[in-house]
């Protein structure tokens, strides 16, 4: 019996806690495909001194359904990005799809 089949017999895969928000699970599982892009503006005084950082998340989905489609959302957090970009989603009215699954 070959290395890889013991160890497969020997050890069962483990889902763990999940990392990913899930909105962006949500979306993906929509057939999103997403990105997230993170941005600092950094705000200094006259002087040069940083005297503040702005952070800006961009969460951004995107789909081919017989018309390409892009939709992006911004949020302080990342957790707060993808929450609008879903609620975007949901409320942005789509074009009916002009693809068609065809079963044998």
């Amino acid at each position: 019996m070959a290395m890889s089949a013991l160890r497969a017999m020997s050890q069962y895969r483990r889902h763990g806690v999940t990392l990913e928000p899930a909105d962006r699970r949500a979306l993906e599982r929509a057939g999103w495909r997403t990105t997230l892009e993170y941005r600092e503006n950094h705000v200094r005084g006259r002087d040069g001194r940083l005297l503040e950082v702005e952070e800006s998340w961009t969460a951004e989905a995107e789909r081919f359904d017989g018309a390409f489609q892009v939709i992006a959302a911004e949020g302080a957090t990342a957790e707060e990005a993808w929450a609008v970009l879903r609620e975007e989603i949901a409320t942005t009215e789509r074009p009916p799809s002009r693809v068609r699954l065809v079963h044998p």
